[in-house]
């Protein structure tokens, strides 16, 4: 619970919530140069995480993936592994939590944005060439899993 507590406290200080669309919009787009990338990313991981579509998950993820348990950090190296972790990764109040996220709820701060309490974190990375945009293509996936518990 200390954790759990002491990782709120420094999500809450190092970002913000936007609380609308458009005012989340704004934000990636002071964050990132750019929003319909990441809103993209964000309604196909959702929409994948609902319909317990593992293997899009699974393709949806930057390997090694870390997943965070409580008191414990494992690293899957590939797909094969997540998959067969799945089960005890997205747990299903994980998924309640994604089931409620709505875009403009999302956290964002320069790390990347997260889903529900920081249940799925995920990030742009610039991939492009070009020297003159650098930023000219850029690859977004998820960085890591916390699992959280939560007592109600």
């Amino acid at each position: 619970m200390k954790n759990f507590l002491t990782l709120l406290i420094v999500i809450m200080s190092c970002g913000t919530f936007a609380g609308t669309d458009e005012e989340f919009r704004e934000r990636l787009k002071f964050l990132y140069g750019e929003s319909d990338i990441y809103e993209s990313f964000f309604y196909e991981l959702k929409n994948a995480l609902v319909a317990k579509d593992i293997g899009k998950v699974a393709n949806f993820n930057e390997y090694p993936i870390r997943v965070n348990f409580d008191g414990d950090t494992k690293y899957y190296k590939n797909k094969n592994e997540f998959i067969k972790n799945y089960k005890n990764i997205i747990t299903s109040e994980m998924l309640e939590r994604v089931e409620k996220q709505t875009f403009g709820d999302l956290f964002a701060n320069s790390y990347g944005m997260h889903i529900g309490l920081g249940d799925i974190w995920f990030t742009g990375y610039c991939i492009g060439g070009d020297p003159e945009d650098p930023c000219k293509k850029v690859k977004i996936n998820v960085t890591s899993y916390n699992v959280i518990h939560v007592k109600k």
